[in-house]
Protein backbone atom coordinates (compact mmCIF):
# COMPACT_ATOMS: atom_id res chain seq x y z
CA UNK A 1 0.00 0.00 0.00
CA UNK A 2 1.23 3.97 -0.68
CA UNK A 3 -0.45 6.85 0.87
CA UNK A 4 1.16 10.01 -0.03
CA UNK A 5 4.35 8.55 -2.26
CA UNK A 6 5.09 6.15 1.58
CA UNK A 7 5.41 2.69 1.17
CA UNK A 8 3.67 0.78 3.63
CA UNK A 9 5.07 -3.00 4.34
CA UNK A 10 3.95 -5.32 6.69
CA UNK A 11 6.34 -7.69 8.59
CA UNK A 12 6.25 -10.11 11.42
CA UNK A 13 8.96 -9.81 13.98
CA UNK A 14 12.23 -11.13 12.72
CA UNK A 15 11.17 -10.36 9.25
CA UNK A 16 13.30 -7.48 7.09
CA UNK A 17 13.40 -5.28 4.17
CA UNK A 18 16.27 -3.94 2.28
CA UNK A 19 16.51 -0.40 0.55
CA UNK A 20 19.19 -0.87 -1.99
CA UNK A 21 20.51 2.37 -3.40
CA UNK A 22 24.06 2.29 -4.32
CA UNK A 23 24.74 0.06 -0.83
CA UNK A 24 22.56 -2.02 1.46
CA UNK A 25 20.31 -1.24 3.95
CA UNK A 26 18.57 -3.71 6.13
CA UNK A 27 15.62 -3.16 8.40
CA UNK A 28 14.90 -5.65 10.75
CA UNK A 29 11.34 -6.41 13.27
CA UNK A 30 12.79 -7.22 16.46
CA UNK A 31 9.53 -7.11 18.92
CA UNK A 32 6.41 -5.47 19.14
CA UNK A 33 4.86 -4.63 21.77
CA UNK A 34 1.16 -2.60 21.74
CA UNK A 35 1.65 0.45 19.40
CA UNK A 36 5.42 -0.10 19.75
CA UNK A 37 7.99 -1.48 17.60
CA UNK A 38 11.79 -1.83 18.21
CA UNK A 39 13.72 -2.16 14.87
CA UNK A 40 17.28 -3.18 13.99
CA UNK A 41 19.06 -1.15 11.60
CA UNK A 42 21.93 -2.49 9.27
CA UNK A 43 23.27 0.24 7.00
CA UNK A 44 26.87 1.50 5.73
CA UNK A 45 28.55 4.19 8.39
CA UNK A 46 28.24 6.66 5.82
CA UNK A 47 24.08 6.85 5.66
CA UNK A 48 23.01 8.96 8.24
CA UNK A 49 19.83 7.71 10.52
CA UNK A 50 17.65 9.94 11.96
CA UNK A 51 14.68 9.63 14.18
CA UNK A 52 12.08 12.17 12.54
CA UNK A 53 10.78 14.09 15.78
CA UNK A 54 14.49 15.00 16.37
CA UNK A 55 14.84 16.15 13.00
CA UNK A 56 11.29 17.99 13.35
CA UNK A 57 12.67 19.73 16.67
CA UNK A 58 15.92 20.70 15.51
CA UNK A 59 14.32 22.32 12.67
CA UNK A 60 11.67 24.17 14.73
CA UNK A 61 15.04 25.67 17.27
CA UNK A 62 16.64 26.88 13.64
CA UNK A 63 13.75 28.21 12.33
CA UNK A 64 13.18 26.20 9.44
CA UNK A 65 9.58 25.41 10.57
Amino acid sequence: MSIEGRLMISRKSGEAIRIISGEHTTIITLVQDGSRMRLSVQAPKAVKIYREELMIKEATLKGAI
